[in-house]
């Protein structure tokens, strides 16, 4: 069998193929190496991937993930992912060559995630080209599920958010200022904390004032990592994957019209446009290698 992976900050989400082209998804926690170190990483393979799938039948591993841009971290990550499947030929890239493909598959077009952290990248049909780093949620990410709920949780604490709205968020922060503020600059998972907070608009986006915090997001999103692209930015319409981007679809057209921008395809996860992908070529890549049929049932 084949495995498909596309992992985040907060969550991965693996896809295994048999040749039959059965599918068989597993959900982990975010294996980002910047956020998660090697012990967790293979702690997350043993503990909620293996008892789920005979790692042993496993022929190729297709990686695509957030962190995996940089050579070093990757190494992380591979060596990782090596030993847990020693039978398969396993391959890594970023999650912005992973959405480019889901989103694009062959053809040219500006991709961007928008989720719990943010990326962009020019995608030329065949290999994606960044020219703005998303510098994550302390120096960029705007727009993402982290800013956002940054942006919340700093109006809740502040009393900036409305009175009505105070009530219904104050479940999500049960804290003291100065126990959030520890959690904020010290505490494991920031990312995934603040991207908790951001939640808080599902079903709300047609207040005023959650509107107003998403508007102002994304246009920075917009401004701060898309515009940069220029010409190339105008001439493409710009594809779209993540949970934020899913979710704030009315919003986020908006707000790219007022930068200039159009908005073309617009998917929750990368997951289905890569076992499209893929789930022609599994016989080809099958009969490559030696191995066993592989049933689900």
């Amino acid at each position: 069998m084949i495995g498909i992976v596309d992992s985040g900050a907060t969550k991965t989400e693996w896809c295994f193929l048999n040749e039959s082209g059965e599918e068989k998804r597993v959900f982990t926690g975010g294996l980002n190496p910047y956020l998660v170190d090697e012990e967790g990483i293979r702690l997350c393979l043993e503990k909620d991937l293996y008892p789920f799938i005979d790692n042993h039948r496993v022929k190729y591993v297709f990686f695509y993930g957030s962190g995996c841009a940089d050579n070093a971290k990757k190494g992380v990550l591979q060596t990782a992912l090596e030993e847990f499947f020693p039978k398969a030929d396993v391959s890594l890239d970023s999650d912005l060559a992973g959405a480019a493909l889901a989103l694009c598959g062959k053809r040219p077009g500006m991709v961007a995630i928008l989720g719990t952290g943010t990326s962009t990248c020019f995608y030329d049909g065949e290999h994606v080209s960044t020219k703005v780093p998303s510098l994550g949620f302390i120096l960029g990410d705007e727009g993402s599920g982290a800013r956002i709920g940054a942006h919340f949780l700093s109006d809740y604490l502040r009393g900036a958010m409305p009175q009505e709205l105070r009530d219904k968020f104050a479940p999500l922060c049960p804290y003291p200022v100065h126990e959030v503020i520890d959690k904020v600059y010290h505490g494991p998972s920031v990312s995934r904390f603040l991207g908790e907070m951001a939640v808080f608009s599902d079903g709300r986006t047609s207040h005023p004032y959650v509107r107003q915090v998403l508007m102002t997001q994304f246009l920075a999103f917009f401004r701060t990592q898309v515009l940069p692209y220029g010409q190339t930015a105008e001439r493409y319409p710009l594809n779209m994957v993540g949970s934020v981007a899913y979710f704030s679809q009315e919003i986020l057209r908006e707000a790219a019209k007022e930068c200039g921008l159009e908005l073309g395809k617009v998917l929750k996860s990368p997951m289905d446009g890569l076992v499209a992908h893929y789930k022609p070529l599994i016989g080809g890549l099958l009969r490559e290698r030696t191995f066993e049929a592989d049933d689900f049932s």
